[in-house]
C-alpha cells in the first residue's frame, strides 16, 4: 500500500526529460530529510524513554509511580497491542505472568489468575476508566459481554493482581484489569481500520477525536463478526460427534465527554453468539446466545483547593441476556424432534453515586476517603421451554412457564460502603500505605476488607515490597435465589467468598533499559460457593469450599538500543483443595511467555511471542489422562507509512500450528475443548 500525498508536483511541464530529472532530485532530497528527521526523532523517543517514569492509578486510586505503588502491576500500552497484534485484549492478558485464558462450553474466556480460575472470570474485577463493569446476574463476572473488549479504543490496560476490596469492594478477589480508553486528544482526528482475519472474520472499526465547542470529544465504534473456530468435538455430552458452533456478531459504541470539571462516559455492547459446545455440553447449532450491556457515568472532578481533589460520580449500568439454548438435540432419553430447548430472560441494572475526596495532609502523607451508594435490580426474568425441568420429559409445546416453572425472580440489592486509604513517605526510601473498606449488603450484611503494603528501597533502584490483603465475592442473584432446577437451586443463606492474599517481592533496575521483579504469593481462600447436597435429591449453593495457592512470578524487561523490547516471565503455582488436599484440576503449575518486539524505525516493527502452558491435571476420579503441556507462537508485522495516515498490521497466531485443547470439566463429555490451529488477521486503518 503506498501513501498518495508524498509529493505534490504543481505547474506544467514541458518535457519528460526535465520531470524525471526533477523527481530524481526530490527523491534525493526527500531521502536525505527523511532519514535526518528519523534519525532525530528516534532520538528524542530514546531521551524520553529513558527519562520516562511509569505512572499508574489503579492500584491505588490515584496516580502513583509504579515502583510505589505497593502492588504488582502489569502494564499493556495501545503500542504493546499493535505490536503483538492483539486482536482482542485477552491476546495480551494470556501473556501477563500469572494470568491464562482458557475457554468453557458456552465458548466465553475463563480468566484464571494465580491457580483461581472460574468460568465466567468472578474473581476478577474488570474496569473501565475506573468504572466497574462485572454484571451480576447469575456469576457476577465481566465475560459475558466484554470477553473480546476491542483493543483499537485502549489507550493502557492496568493489570493488579492481588487483592483490591479495600478500594474497590466486591469481585476485586484476585486481580483489578482496568481498560483505560483513548481521550479525543489522543485520537486527534477520524480513524477508519478493516480487518480480515480466518473463518471468515471481518472487522469495522471508526474512532472519532475533537474538539466541538469547548467540548472533547471521543467516540469508537466497532462491527465485528466471525464464523469462529469449527473445531471437531469426537464425544460430547450424549456421545454424538461434531462441530465447534462458535459465531459471533458484535456491536460495540463507546464515547467519551469532557468539558471543563465535567465528563461523561459510556459504552453499549450487543453480542450473539452460537452454542460453541452447548450449555450442556451437547453440540448443536440451534442454540443463541444475546447479551446486551451499557453504562452510563457522569463525572465531576475539581480541586477545591491547594492540595484537596474531590470527584464524584453518579452511574446506570444495565446487563440484559436473552438465549435461546438448545440443551439437547433429539436423543432416545428426549425425543421431541426439536430437541430440549429452553429461553432464559433477565436483567440486572445498577444505580450507584460514588464520592472521593483525596489531600495532601503535607508533602509526605496523601489521605483518600470515599462513600459508595449502589442499588441493584434483578427484574424480568423469564422462562420459555418445551419440557418439564424436574422429570426432563418432553412437554409437547414450547410455552412460556415462567407462572410456575420460572428459574428466579425479581430481587433488590442496596450496598453502602467507606474506604480510607492513606499513603504515607516515612522517609525518601521508605513508604507505607495503609487503607481499608466496609461494604454492608442488606441480603447477608457487611464485610470490611484491608490492605497495608510497605516499599523499602533498601540499596538504590531497588526495592523490597511486602503486601497483605483481604478481599471479597458478593454472591451473586442466581446464587442466591434460584429455583426449579432438579441440579442445583440458590440460598438466601450462602455468605460472601473471602480471601486473604500475602505477597513479598523484590524487584529492580538492573540498568537504564533493564528492569526485573520476583515476587512470591499466597492465597488463602475460604466460603467458596458451590453446589452442597441437601435432604432432597437437589443440591443447592453453599459455602463448602477452600483453597490455599502458593507460587512465584519472575519477571524480566529489556529495551534495546534501537528501540526494540525483549520480555520474559515466569509463572509458578500450586493451588490445592484445602479439604481434600489434592492439586486443583485443570490448572497449570508452570506457565512461560518470551516474546521480542524488533523495532527496525519508526515505521515498521516486527514481534514473535512464545506462550508455554504446563500440563493440566485432572481432578480425582477422572479416567482421561492428564492434558498435555503446549507452546505456541505467535508473530505479527506491522507498517506505519511516512506520513502517519497509514497503518498496517499482519499477523499470525499459532504460526507452528500446535494441536492443543482447552480441559472439560469431569463427568460433562469425554472430548476436551480444541483450539485453533494457524490463523491470521490482516488489518488496515487510515487517519483523516
Amino acid at each position: 500500500m503506498r501513501s498518495i500525498d508524498n509529493f505534490v508536483v504543481k505547474g506544467r511541464v514541458k518535457s519528460l526529460l526535465f520531470l524525471s530529472l526533477l523527481a530524481c532530485i526530490q527523491t534525493s532530497i526527500a531521502t536525505e530529510t527523511t532519514s535526518e528527521n528519523q534519525s532525530f526523532t528516534a532520538l528524542q523517543e530514546e531521551i524520553l524513554w529513558l527519562q520516562e517514569e511509569t505512572y499508574v492509578s489503579t492500584a491505588t486510586k490515584t496516580l502513583e509511580s509504579i515502583k510505589k505503588s505497593g502492588a504488582t502491576v502489569s502494564v499493556i500500552t495501545a503500542d504493546d497491542l499493535k505490536n503483538m497484534g492483539a486482536r482482542n485484549l485477552n491476546d495480551a492478558l494470556k501473556r501477563v505472568p500469572g494470568l491464562g485464558i482458557n475457554q468453557f462450553n458456552i465458548g466465553m474466556p475463563a480468566v484464571e489468575v494465580r491457580g483461581v480460575k472460574t468460568d465466567f472470570g468472578e474473581k476478577v474485577l474488570f474496569l473501565i476508566n475506573g468504572h466497574p463493569s462485572n454484571t451480576n446476574i447469575v456469576n457476577g463476572g465481566a465475560t459475558w459481554v466484554y470477553e473480546n473488549f476491542i483493543v483499537d479504543e485502549i489507550k493502557r490496560v492496568e493489570i493488579v493482581r492481588g487483592t483490591g476490596s479495600a478500594l474497590y469492594g466486591a469481585d476485586a478477589f484476585v486481580a483489578t484489569i482496568n481498560i483505560i480508553t483513548k481521550t479525543a486528544d489522543e485520537i486527534d482526528g477520524k480513524i477508519v481500520t478493516l480487518g480480515k482475519g480466518s473463518y471468515d472474520t471481518h472487522k469495522l472499526n471508526i474512532q472519532v477525536g475533537e474538539e466541538i465547542g469547548g467540548m472533547k470529544v471521543a467516540i469508537n465504534a466497532n462491527l465485528s463478526d466471525t464464523d469462529g473456530f469449527e473445531g471437531f468435538v469426537a464425544s460430547d455430552a450424549i456421545s454424538n460427534s461434531g462441530k465447534l458452533d462458535s459465531w459471533v456478531r458484535r456491536y460495540d459504541l463507546g464515547f467519551n465527554l469532557e468539558y471543563d470539571h465535567y465528563s461523561l462516559q459510556g459504552k453499549y455492547v450487543d453480542r450473539s453468539a452460537g452454542a460453541y459446545a452447548g450449555v450442556a455440553n451437547a453440540l448443536n447449532t440451534v442454540t443463541e446466545q444475546k447479551y446486551i450491556q451499557y453504562f452510563l457515568e457522569l463525572g465531576y472532578s475539581r480541586e477545591l483547593k491547594n492540595d484537596v481533589n474531590l470527584t464524584a460520580k453518579l452511574y446506570l449500568d444495565h446487563f440484559g441476556a436473552d438465549n435461546f439454548w438448545q440443551f439437547f438435540p433429539e436423543f432416545p432419553g428426549f425425543p421431541d424432534p426439536d430437541g430440549m430447548l429452553g429461553r432464559t430472560p433477565g436483567k440486572v441494572d445498577r444505580t450507584g453515586l460514588e464520592l472521593q475526596t483525596e489531600y495532601a495532609l503535607d508533602k509526605n502523607n496523601k489521605f483518600l476517603v470515599g462513600i459508595m451508594l449502589e442499588h441493584q435490580r434483578l427484574y424480568d426474568v423469564g422462562f420459555i421451554n418445551n419440557y418439564d425441568p424436574f422429570t426432563g420429559l418432553p412437554t409437547g409445546v414450547y410455552e412460556d412457564v415462567a407462572d410456575k416453572w420460572n428459574w428466579n425472580s425479581s430481587h433488590n440489592r442496596d450496598i453502602q460502603a467507606l474506604y480510607v486509604q492513606d499513603i504515607w513517605d516515612a522517609n525518601d526510601n521508605l513508604r507505607i500505605i495503609l487503607g481499608a473498606r466496609y461494604d454492608h449488603y442488606n441480603d447477608f450484611g457487611g464485610t470490611f476488607n484491608p490492605r497495608t503494603s510497605l516499599t523499602w528501597e533498601f540499596v538504590k533502584d531497588y526495592n523490597l515490597i511486602v503486601t497483605y490483603g483481604s478481599a471479597f465475592r458478593a454472591p451473586s442473584f442466581g446464587e442466591l435465589y434460584n429455583k426449579n432446577n432438579p441440579s442445583v437451586i440458590g440460598n438466601p443463606d450462602v455468605e460472601p467468598e473471602k480471601i486473604e492474599t500475602y505477597e513479598v517481592a523484590i524487584a529492580g533496575d538492573i540498568t537504564k533499559r533493564m528492569n526485573f521483579r520476583v515476587t512470591g504469593f499466597h492465597n488463602n481462600i475460604r466460603n467458596l460457593i458451590a453446589p452442597t447436597p441437601t435432604a432432597t435429591s437437589v443440591n443447592e449453593s453453599g459455602n463448602v469450599g477452600k483453597l490455599k495457592v502458593d507460587g512465584v512470578e519472575m519477571e524480566l524487561s529489556s529495551r534495546l538500543k534501537d528501540g526494540s523490547t525483549i520480555a520474559l516471565n515466569y509463572t509458578y503455582q500450586n493451588p490445592k483443595n484445602k479439604l481434600t488436599g489434592e492439586r486443583l484440576a485443570n490448572v497449570s503449575r508452570q506457565k512461560i511467555n518470551a516474546s521480542f518486539s524488533y523495532r527496525h524505525s519508526r515505521y515498521v516493527n516486527a514481534y514473535a511471542g512464545l506462550n508455554h502452558r504446563g500440563e493440566l491435571g485432572r481432578s480425582s476420579g477422572d479416567p482421561r489422562n492428564d492434558v498435555s503441556s503446549h507452546t505456541t507462537l505467535d508473530i505479527a508485522l506491522n507498517w506505519k507509512s511516512v506520513s502517519d495516515h497509514w497503518d498496517v498490521s499482519a499477523s499470525i497466531y499459532n504460526f507452528l500450528d500446535k494441536i492443543y485443547v482447552d480441559a472439560s470439566p469431569f463427568g460433562v463429555m469425554d472430548s476436551d475443548y480444541p483450539k485453533p490451529g494457524r490463523n491470521f488477521m490482516l488489518k488496515a486503518s487510515y487517519k483523516l
